[in-house]
């Protein structure tokens, strides 16, 4: 009995190294995907023109969609690439990301936000991340590094702490990204999705247990935003409900903008041919802070 129970656990073992050797070649051979790296800024400096922030870009009438512009500094050149997010793999707008990234034979390309695992050839990087899965997809067909220009989450964090309480961070980092999602539909269970963003969103320093579950957030959203509609049928896409979710999503995203113009500015200024995608309204607000820091 003994030596049946030793083979099968041997049997067991061997069938496990299999899978696990064979995900490592998948992952090395890029048939699997892995997020961008983050990428990193070795002396971020402040900025003479400042970004603009969602208050002052609220009141701007309606742009260009997308948004697009090239910025020559030396021998280097950023080509900023502004989207409205879409999923759809038929959006002329991914059309032109296509159309510049080719003939602009970029050297280094960001991408807004993380992707998750992605099998090649068998899903499809639109529908499942978007512009930036299309982005990454040209980035690995043309050999080219590509990293995410957000911040480390955990100085993100670390930052808005300094001026928010933890459970509101969390209740943000929660609702963000099914705020952001909703756009595309609502899911079929909003509670298991929202406890899945919980579980993931708020496991750092600073967040760590400030919210439990969904009853939680039904809770909090009952008392401090009474007079909205439920967060089940709420969308980013037009910004954010009043009130200090709409106060630290406007921190947050300076944070995240003033990270990005410093990854760029550090890779122009080497004379690198940059390519970067991010949502229309981040490409609008850093144009005239890029304009000005890569003119000296």
């Amino acid at each position: 009995m003994l030596t049946k129970l030793k083979k099968f656990l041997v049997i067991i073992g061997i069938c496990l190294l299999i899978i696990a050797s064979a995900f490592v070649i998948l992952l090395f051979t890029g048939v699997i995907w892995r997020s961008p790296a983050y990428y990193t800024v070795d002396d971020m400096k402040t900025f003479t023109v400042p970004v603009m922030d969602m208050k002052a870009y609220d009141s701007v009438e309606a742009h260009r969609q997308p948004y697009i512009y090239r910025i020559n500094s030396g021998q280097g050149v950023v080509c900023v690439v502004g989207i409205q997010h879409t999923k759809d793999i038929d959006d002329p707008q991914l059309d032109s990301l296509r159309s510049i990234f080719t003939s602009m034979q970029p050297n280094v390309v960001f991408v807004e936000g993380k992707l998750g695992f992605l099998f090649a050839g068998l899903q499809n990087p639109v529908k499942l991340y978007g512009e930036k899965g299309e982005t990454v997809r040209l980035a690995k067909q043309y050999k080219v590094p590509y990293y995410t220009w957000e911040p480390p989450k955990e100085e993100e964090v670390r930052l808005l702490a300094k001026k928010y309480p933890g459970k509101q961070l969390a209740l943000f980092y929660s609702l963000r990204p099914y705020f952001s999602n909703y756009r595309f539909g609502k899911p079929s269970d909003p509670e298991k999705k929202l406890q899945q963003y919980i579980n993931s969103r708020t496991d750092y320093v600073g967040l760590r247990g400030m919210l439990r579950d969904v009853k939680e957030v039904d809770s909090i959203w009952d008392k401090d935003f009474p007079q909205l509609k439920n967060w089940r049928e709420t969308s980013d896409e037009f910004g954010w409900p009043p009130g200090y979710l709409a106060e630290i999503f406007n921190d947050c995203n300076l944070i995240r903008d003033n990270y990005l113009c410093n990854a760029l500015l550090q890779e122009a200024k080497k004379g690198k041919h940059v390519f970067v995608t991010m949502g229309s309204s981040h490409a609008y607000r850093i144009e005239k802070t890029l304009e000005a820091a890569l003119a000296n």
